[in-house]
């Protein structure tokens, strides 16, 4: 608390069957704010089917793509996003990979059944936005049970300042083409080439348009004598 007739912060601590609460107050207000614990932050934005202030989706490059970037400081423990979409079966989602020109499917395991939550479609949330990362991973990935109800939270695995990018390890080792040195390298040489003969493309265009006014300019000139 700050001294000399300054305002100050107020802090005290209530552990009750839903978890640990923490409240706040300036020395100069009146009221007690209430500050949820990560786990009732989580239920309250899964519940609701809400993201949480904080984060903004950003394009990165053609090789990444887009990602999810935090506005926001949010301490190591706090709840960040939930990965949201439908909830199916493995073999379902199995069979919707092969229809899908998108990766947005999260498999897990929960009282012995094979779930996935597909998010393909899902325009009111970004967590599937968030990226892939081994060392760098600043977030992870939780199971969380709710009211009976499962639900993929992520949470901050170390404190996280403004213009960070979050992520998270995938935990999938085989089927990330990014993963793989051969496949990774692939792709940059197929980006490069896409972007060579766009670049070519749009200089014969260019050429194009020039030689155009140019005979343009020169039918003026020879009707004007």
């Amino acid at each position: 608390m700050k001294g000399g007739g300054g305002v100050g912060t107020l802090l005290f601590l209530e552990v009750n069957i839903s978890g640990l609460h923490v409240y706040s107050r300036d020395s100069s207000a009146t009221v007690w704010k209430k500050r949820l614990s990560p786990d009732a932050e989580a239920q309250r934005y899964c519940e609701a089917g809400l993201d949480k202030d904080g984060f903004e989706v950003k394009y990165i490059s053609d090789y990444k793509g887009f990602g999810v970037f935090s506005v926001a400081e949010h301490a190591k423990g706090d709840f960040l996003l939930q990965y949201a979409g439908e909830k199916i079966t493995k073999n379902e989602a199995t069979e919707r990979m092969k229809k899908s020109t998108e990766n947005k499917f999260f498999f897990y395991c929960y009282k012995g059944q094979d779930l996935c939550i597909d998010a393909e479609g899902v325009s009111n949330s970004i967590c599937h936005f968030v990226n892939d990362a081994d060392k760098t991973a600043n977030s992870v990935m939780k199971l969380k049970v709710f009211h009976e109800k499962e639900y993929l939270c992520l949470y901050a695995m170390k404190d996280i300042q403004p213009g960070e990018e979050i992520q998270y390890n995938y935990g999938d080792k085989e089927n990330l083409w990014w993963r793989s040195k051969n496949l990774r390298m692939m792709t940059v040489m197929i980006l490069m080439m896409i972007h060579l003969i766009s670049g070519r493309f749009r200089i014969a265009v260019l050429i194009l348009y020039n030689q155009r006014s140019y005979n343009n300019y020169a039918l003026r000139q020879r009707t004007s004598r």
